[in-house]
């Protein structure tokens, strides 16, 4: 009986020991370096994070014990696996008794309910926090303050529903989180700079927010008594040239439908002349606030301190910048920014694979392979052993001969796809107008052997693995570092004769780009187009609503003279690329089966983006897109010569310049267009809003850059995805009334003699839209082009 309980305590030891043994090694380390090492982690700002922009996750890390080296990681899922497959990690060295702070930014997609941030030696977890969070749909507008009162701007957040529809997060910015790269300052939508010493910023982050700015940003520079020490050396982005300060008594120019501002004593503004842009208000003479355009981005600029009283408390603050802020910076702070490298790159993934130098062998070659084998297995080998009477060899012989030839074919198949790392890009190069180009691309590597690699690409962006949902990444396979001037990503495990992706995103400024010397006149476009950028182009399109002009080559420095008719209707296809596409791909490249071959795969790009998003307002009316056989973002493999073959798609918009006589033509999107008022329960989308029954308004502002015209057609073109009918009225500034837009326009054309009636003197154009159904109904916003000529600049 003692022998029995022997047992069973031996027994229960060698369980307990069992179990010790297969517990996470993880799990372990953490227990054994608690004492020595301490984390602290807070994701995004309080909390706080846009899912579809970029999180800065601050990490405090203190060393208790002995001088240390290791990777911080960032992982999203359970406690020692990511969901998404992806660690994201900073190299780091902690001294004895120190606590360091580091940062590092996250795609808002990677982060998830669990967080874990980790300080790990190899595969060891030496410590762990785990980090809670909150995230934002991409239709909020996140809004960054740099101020020295944290409470600044806070009634942004606030706003009233029946003006504004978007949803706001307001959050006092730190300098630490403002990140030396323009690209990673997409974290936020707009940032507003207030009492604020811009030198306490170093020269990285501020030149991070210059291009910012440039790439599509949204700035606003407020003035005040601490407008020099605010804006600092990105004074030459304001709109004005401020050079003293001024006291008034009232704000008449401020004052909204409700709650009157009433001022108890002299308010503070700075003072200052016009460089250029779009004065929104004024006190006086002396501009409050003026907006104008920088690259890609807006800047608006403000004469007083936001956050003095009594206008910071001022309770009619909310409606005032609910109305100003679409006033100053358009449809673009309605369009859903994001950046969520995954989206609409699958059809550039499988057109970076298909490699051209892993081309299948002929069928042919298999077709005579295998006839051999099968001769030589069959009746040759038959009668060999029969002639010399060993027919039961061939239980031997033919299994050695299958062994031969399998080896054989796999010789073959490893001589086709060679022994050496390859590289294939996919890219699309989309130029803007200030000579910097957007750069997305799909870097496919087919490695030959099994083993770890890591990937770099090359230059400041984003850039993370394309996620393929193998089993592979379940596990931390995948390690990336995002750096100011590179990105390396870590692939762990890959299996021998297999393919990795990396997507990127990168903003390009020495791309150069293309010089258009167009007029139109008597509905045709011509003139010339030149090609400025690096980019030898084949097979190249110009595109002027749905007419098409085919140019075979365009190489740097060339030019091709442009004929083409352009009707402005046409503007209602403008952007609906599937309508279009396949006038896009070069006729050799077309299977019959659509998406088949790479520029199949990446004209299908352009059309996804039709799709739940279509708006022909913000479309390009004239473009020009050709292809180029080379890779567009640097991509290398370390420890390998590899270098990237590839293919790109570029395109960019052109401009239309004045004819002889003066003439000019605006087309539509050249104008900002402001919701001014509505009746109707709205709900907001991307590419317009859908509408219980009611009425909305619109106002067009026909001075593009602050300059006047002098109206010889106007055109008006509504839209709606369902095809919904709405009544329409234009708004009499002389009679202060609406009229029926068909007493108005005659085939969707006002001619220059009503411009006095229904221009007002400030340039708007007003519409009114409305339905009386008992269902929602989508309604774009109008398109409008003019012809006419530039009176005042």
């Amino acid at each position: 009986m003692v022998t029995g309980k022997s047992r069973r305590w031996l027994l229960a030891l060698c369980m307990c020991l069992m179990m010790m043994a297969m517990m996470p090694t993880g799990i372990a380390a953490v227990a054994q370096a608690e004492v020595a090492i301490k984390l602290d982690a807070k994701i995004g700002f309080e909390g706080s994070f846009k899912e579809t922009g970029l999180v800065p996750v601050q990490v405090s890390i203190t060393n208790l014990g002995a001088d240390i080296e290791g990777d911080l990681v960032v992982t999203a899922g359970d406690h020692n696996a990511s969901t998404n497959g992806v660690a994201h990690y900073q190299p780091v060295s902690v001294a004895s008794g120190v606590t360091k702070q580091v940062t590092i930014v996250v795609p808002g997609h990677h982060i998830q309910t669990y967080t874990h941030v980790s300080f790990m030696q190899g595969d060891q977890v030496l410590a762990q926090t785990r980090v809670s969070s909150m995230g934002y749909s991409g239709n909020t507008l996140m809004i960054g303050v740099l101020a020295q009162n944290p409470n600044t701007a806070n009634y942004l957040g606030v706003m009233p529903r029946d003006v504004w529809t978007k949803n706001v997060k307001v959050f006092p910015m730190k300098p630490e989180l403002v990140p030396v790269s323009g690209v990673q300052l997409q974290l936020v939508d707009m940032l507003i700079l207030n009492n604020f010493a811009l030198d306490t910023l170093n020269a990285g982050q501020i030149q991070a927010i210059r291009e910012w700015t440039q790439l599509g940003g949204l700035l606003v520079v407020a003035g005040g008594p601490q407008y020099k020490k605010t804006v600092g050396t990105l004074q030459d982005l304001s709109p004005v040239e401020v050079t003293g300060e001024a006291l008034v008594q009232t704000f008449t120019a401020l004052q909204v439908e409700e709650n009157a501002l009433e001022l108890t004593s002299p308010f503070t503004v700075s003072t200052g002349t016009l460089k250029e842009g779009k004065v929104l208000a004024e006190e006086n003479g002396i501009p409050l606030f003026v907006a104008r355009n920088f690259g890609e981005g807006k800047v608006l600029y403000v004469a007083y301190d936001l956050a003095q009283e009594p206008l910071a408390s001022w309770s009619g603050n909310g409606r005032l910048w609910a109305e100003m802020l679409p006033n100053a910076f358009g449809s673009t702070l309605f369009q859903e920014k994001n950046y969520q490298l995954q989206d609409q790159v699958w059809p550039l993934r499988r057109a970076s694979e298909q490699i051209p130098s892993l081309k299948l062998p002929e069928v042919s070659w298999f077709a005579l392979l295998f006839g051999v084998y099968a001769l030589i297995a069959g009746p040759i080998l038959f009668f060999i052993l029969r002639y010399k009477r060993k027919q039961n060899y061939m239980w031997v012989v033919v299994p050695i001969l299958s062994v031969i030839t399998g080896l054989g074919i796999f010789s073959f198949g490893a001589y086709q796809r060679g022994t050496g790392i390859s590289l294939h890009q996919a890219g699309l190069v989309e130029l803007n107008n200030s000579g910097q180009a957007k750069v997305s691309a799909v870097t496919a590597m087919f490695v030959p052997s099994s083993g770890d690699y890591k990937m770099i690409v090359h230059g400041p962006g984003l850039a993370e693995p394309s996620l393929t949902g193998r089993r592979s990444e379940e596990n931390l396979n995948l390690w990336s570092l995002l750096d100011v001037d590179r990105a390396e990503l870590n692939f762990r495990n890959v299996e021998f004769w297999s393919m990795r992706n990396v997507v990127s995103q990168q903003y390009v400024a020495d791309t150069g780009g293309f010089v258009s010397a167009l007029t139109y006149s008597n509905g045709k476009l011509k003139g010339t187009v030149t090609n400025q950028t690096k980019y030898h182009l084949r097979d190249v399109r110009i595109l002027a609503g749905t007419q098409i002009q085919d140019v075979q080559e365009l190489a740097p420095g060339s030019s091709v003279e442009v004929d083409l008719n352009y009707a402005p209707s046409a503007q209602l296809l403008q952007g609906k690329m599937h309508r279009i596409s396949s006038r896009l791909v070069p006729q050799n490249k077309q299977t019959g089966m659509r998406y088949e071959t790479r520029e199949e795969l990446m004209v299908q790009v352009l059309e996804e983006r039709d799709y739940g998003s279509y708006d022909p307002s913000l479309a390009s009316p004239l473009m020009i897109m050709g292809w180029t056989d080379q890779a567009v973002t640097e991509v290398s493999v370390e420890g390998s010569p590899a270098k990237s073959e590839g293919i790109a798609l570029v395109k960019a918009p052109l401009q239309v310049k004045p004819s002889e006589s003066g003439e000019v033509f605006y087309p539509a999107g050249s104008f900002d267009i402001i919701k001014s008022g509505n009746t109707a329960k709205l709900e907001e989308v991307p590419n317009g809003y859908y509408m219980e029954k009611g009425n909305i308004a619109f106002d067009i502002d026909l001075r593009p850059n602050g300059e006047q015209l002098e109206i010889s057609k106007l055109y008006m073109f509504t839209w709606s995805e369902d095809s919904a009918y709405f009544s329409k009225e234009i708004y009499n500034w002389q009679t202060e009334s609406f009229e029926a837009y068909e007493n108005v326009f005659v085939n969707n054309i006002m001619t220059g003699d009503k411009a006095a009636s229904y221009v007002s003197e400030a340039g708007i154009l007003r519409i009114q839209l409305s339905h009386d159904a008992d269902d929602n109904r989508h309604l774009g916003r109008p398109l409008v082009s003019v012809e006419g000529k530039v009176i005042t600049r």
